[in-house]
């Protein structure tokens, strides 16, 4: 298999953001590929750069860092957030309407954060 880890999955966004940061694994096929094609919509709309907290996790990772048992992140998921400067959490709510407008399936509000993914049903919830 070819090392696409320094090869950029969309114009915003590198594969190396997107992997699981203990194996350097990710899960490649249209649902992670749809999954990026909206989130580099969003980025072009919103015209600010968005920072992917979290994109792939191997189910090691997953526990080790609390995720639920059924964590989206397994399949593909992404937490997302604009820069931490003046602004931020107008950003953060403008990503999460964006997300609403495009589509994502499951979306999430955290305090410095917004996950969302691509899970086949409509899926809301605060943090």
């Amino acid at each position: 298999m070819a090392d696409v880890t320094n090869k950029n999955i969309t114009e915003n966004f590198a594969y190396k953001n997107l992997t699981c940061p203990c194996c350097d694994r990710i899960k490649l096929n249209d649902r992670t590929y749809r999954h990026m094609e909206l989130l580099q919509e969003m980025r072009t709309k919103l015209n600010f750069p968005i920072y992917v907290n979290s994109g792939y996790r191997c189910k090691q990772h997953n526990i080790d860092v609390g995720g639920s048992v059924k964590s989206q992140h397994m399949e593909f998921a992404t937490d997302i957030r604009p820069s931490y400067q003046d602004g931020f959490k107008q950003r953060l709510k403008a990503i999460y309407d964006m997300a609403e407008k495009l589509g994502f399936d499951g979306i999430g509000r955290y305090e410095s954060f917004i996950h969302v993914d691509l899970r086949g049903s409509k899926a809301r919830w605060n943090s």
